[in-house]
């Protein structure tokens, strides 16, 4: 039974890849015009927080394109990504009644990460949050450690997380995925074959799932 649920961030709680990309393009135009990378080109360094994917394409860190991520990001938040996906608040608010402490295990970078809480009032949902780093995250690593710090067994911590690496994290760290297949961009059948049985497509249907397999912390 589950007493704490991670959960990631982009694809999982709003739609915001697209967002994110957006805000990339945005600022690899600035900084470096036609040699600016692709949009696949940067999704696939997703791992990374965005100072991280920015230093990894431009070179060195650089805190006018850095600077400049966090106005677009806040400034075109209200456009690009104006709510969370129906039903994830709802589930956060289940959870919290009935006793199951929540966390947030992203790959975004703090300051991005209290930008899209606050504006989508999530701010207050979360007792803990794990952020990205510069360098490729190790999800699994980071959900060992909310088995240490919060003294639980493998099978009382699950992960609610979008991406076919969310799920091989979470074979490695030993414990259970519960795969958000509600993106349009969500490849079912990828996340069906390396995590059978723990794929949804709507919230609601992961909220039924967790209600018989949850219990107060």
């Amino acid at each position: 039974m589950y007493k704490l649920i991670a959960f990631d961030f982009d694809g999982t709680l709003a739609d915001s890849v697209d967002f994110c990309l957006h805000v990339f393009e945005l600022v690899f135009k600035k900084y470096m015009g036609e040699n600016a990378p692709t949009r696949e080109s940067i999704y696939q360094n997703f791992g990374m927080n965005e100072p991280g994917v920015l230093k990894f394409y431009m070179g060195d860190f650089n805190p006018a394109a850095e600077n400049d991520f966090y106005v677009w990001h806040r400034e075109l938040h209200g456009e690009k990504c104006p709510e969370t996906y129906p039903g994830t608040r709802q589930l956060l608010e289940f959870l919290r009644e009935r006793g199951v402490k929540t966390t947030l295990l992203t790959g975004r970078s703090e300051t991005t990460c209290k930008i899209s809480l606050e504006y989508l009032k999530l701010d207050s949902c979360f007792e803990f949050i794990q952020n990205g780093s510069p360098e490729k995250n190790d999800k699994a690593v980071q959900l060992q450690y909310l088995l240490k710090k919060y003294d639980l067994a493998p099978d009382e911590l699950a992960y609610v997380g979008d991406a076919v690496s969310d799920a091989e994290a979470c074979i490695r760290a030993g414990v259970s995925c519960l795969s958000a297949a509600w993106a349009k961009s969500a490849r079912i059948a990828e996340l069906e074959a390396i995590n059978p049985g723990k794929v949804f497509t709507t919230v609601q249907a992961m909220q039924e799932f967790l209600a018989e397999n949850i219990q107060p912390f």
